[in-house]
């Protein structure tokens, strides 16, 4: 049976067939080595070694869980609320993240993150060259798919969505395939496998809250399918409308099995119906920015693919990628969504292309492509020593930026036994419950970064009038229910006892603390103020009280990083 990904495939061809799998005697060892090193690549590509700012919620949350041996049904580690219905849509997520770093610490960490991009990024490798890619087409997919999800591969629940949808697309393409590649001569799928993708649900589900990306992109190839055989008059239309309102049905049944149930849904869905300008990863793609380079490299290779490929062109595939392209637009972090779709939609043109490339250029004949195909195993293993030994800092040591994070903040407030209801600035308050968890575990913050999962949204917006201001450069969406404008509410707000801001992320937070009355500095440095109330930190007859002679009060820079989880150093 001729490939799909064959050249000879014309766009024009009547008959439709499906794609060839490709025979396993053709893989050999060389071909392995130069497999692993395109891997190696995107590994490189998506290996960042810094912290995450949630990251230490996301291990802690899950900790709780592990120590307590049940999920918290209302909110935990804040001050701001104590009753609050929790929603949490990462439990799995975070008890996996949660065993890692108990097992391993940060080389657990990075050991999952390097897990989960090998199959991010080998589940679409596997699929083309399955299909009959070859090297070249290999590394075009590989290092376009590594692009486009690099800026948002941090540990954080939210790489579960992205391994979910590589598996989800694989098992589509296989049992569902013609949305991308010629419809099969008989029968609606190819296979029962499609019947796991209710299985893979149930654990989607539980694991992020990116399962409704999962289920609309499940909707969306399914309902194509559907279309274009009705469009074609195809005998089999009928079939198929039952087959997939069937596996839909059951794919968002399996949806329901979470600690929540319904509830779970009920929340995501008034949620997502809010807009959310305060987090920037929910804000639209800046276009003409470096971020949205990689949007615009699959843009064009799909208008090259379009215009050049010689294997069939289904309509359904491109209609997905216009929609996921539509969605990257209005929020930047659906833009790894794109990238993987995409790697499944043009693999097959990509071939096409590179063939015709090669073929042009008489690369496949020349003298020296017959001695680097005869030859090529020896400069792939030492490609795989190279790129290991440009890995190996980013698989070693997980960083945490001291120009980032408030390291010697903390570090003063555990020389000192500082402690209690800490307002933190929001980046860093996951970092700070973390610590206190180890430090103080009486110690509680306000507010963090599980947004409304476990805070209403006035608590929200009465934390973000003295963070962001009124009228920030990238917006504010406040509740009717919040009141009026107010920064110095939560100075007061179950009355804190101490506040740790950032100096210049969050300017309008250090004016407003510095015009309010009852709060005194204790530290300062480049990047962080500690303040404590008045009462406690600098009266005279307080048994708290801090002398100036410790207070700690200058511009020191902060530079270079610590390493993970960057906790303060016990005074002996």
């Amino acid at each position: 049976m001729e490939s799909a990904l064959c050249p000879s495939r014309l766009r024009s061809s009547a008959a439709e067939q499906p794609s060839a799998a490709r025979k396993p005697d053709g893989r050999t060892a060389a071909t392995v080595v130069w497999l692993t090193v395109l891997l190696l690549i995107g590994l490189l590509i998506m290996g960042r070694s810094k912290a995450d700012p949630d990251l230490w919620g996301h291990v802690q949350y899950g900790k709780d869980v592990l120590r307590d041996g049940r999920l918290h049904a209302t909110t935990t580690w804040s001050y701001a609320v104590t009753d609050h219905r929790w929603i949490n849509h990462e439990n799995l997520a975070e008890l996996i993240m949660a065993g890692a770093d108990v097992v391993g610490g940060q080389t657990g960490l990075l050991l999952l993150r390097s897990v989960l991009t090998l199959l991010v990024l080998g589940i679409p490798l596997w699929h083309a060259w399955r299909q009959g890619a070859g090297l070249m087409s290999a590394a075009v997919l590989t290092v376009l798919l590594a692009c486009g999800i690099s800026f948002h591969w941090l540990i954080r629940p939210h790489m579960f969505s992205y391994v979910g949808t590589a598996v989800l697309l694989a098992l589509l393409s296989r049992t569902v395939p013609a949305v991308i590649s010629p419809r099969p001569a008989h029968g609606v799928t190819e296979s029962r496998t499609v019947w796991w993708i209710p299985v893979l649900m149930i654990a989607w589900t539980n694991a992020h809250g990116g399962y409704l990306a999962g289920m609309a992109i499940l909707a969306a190839w399914l309902g194509l399918d559907a279309i274009d055989l009705l469009i074609r008059r195809d005998s089999r239309a009928a079939a198929a409308v039952r087959h997939h309102a069937l596996l839909l049905t059951a794919s968002a049944a399996a949806c329901l099995i979470n600690p929540y149930g319904f509830e779970l849904h009920v929340w995501m869905t008034e949620s997502l119906g809010h807009p959310r300008p305060e987090i920037s990863e929910w804000a639209g793609l800046p276009l003409l920015s470096e971020t949205a380079l990689p949007f615009w490299i699959i843009v064009l290779t799909a208008m090259i693919c379009v215009k050049r490929t010689t294997a069939v062109v289904r309509w359904p595939g491109f209609v997905l990628l216009g929609l996921l392209a539509w969605q990257t637009i209005s929020h930047q972090r659906h833009l790894p969504f794109l990238a993987i779709a995409a790697s499944f939609v043009l693999a097959p043109h990509v071939e096409s292309i590179v063939r015709q490339v090669t073929e042009q250029l008489r690369l496949l004949t020349s003298p020296g492509s017959t001695w680097l195909r005869r030859n090529s195993l020896f400069p792939a293993i030492i490609l795989t020593g190279l790129l290991s030994a440009l890995l190996y800092p980013r698989q070693a040591v997980l960083s945490v930026d001291r120009s980032f994070y408030p390291v010697s903040a903390l570090q003063f407030m555990a020389d000192r036994q500082l402690e209690g209801r800490v307002l933190v600035t929001f980046n860093w308050a996951q970092y700070a419950l973390a610590a206190f968890a180890e430090m103080s575990p009486e110690s509680r913050i306000a507010i963090d970064g599980r947004f409304r999962t476990c805070y209403p949204r006035p608590v929200i917006d009465m934390y973000f009038d003295l963070f962001l201001g009124e009228s920030p450069p990238q917006g504010r969406c406040r509740d009717t229910a919040s009141g009026p404008f107010d920064p110095f509410r939560a100075l007061d707000y179950q009355s804190p006892d101490l506040v740790l801001l950032e100096r210049h992320r969050h300017p309008q937070a250090a004016r407003t603390i510095r015009q309010a009355p009852g709060w005194t500095l204790l530290y300062q440095d480049s990047l962080a103020e500690l303040w404590g109330r008045s009462d406690r930190y600098d009266h005279p007859d307080s048994p708290d009280r801090i002398p100036v002679t410790e207070r700690k009060i200058g511009n020191t820079p902060q530079i270079g990083s610590a390493v993970w989880p960057a906790f303060p150093v016990r005074s002996l």
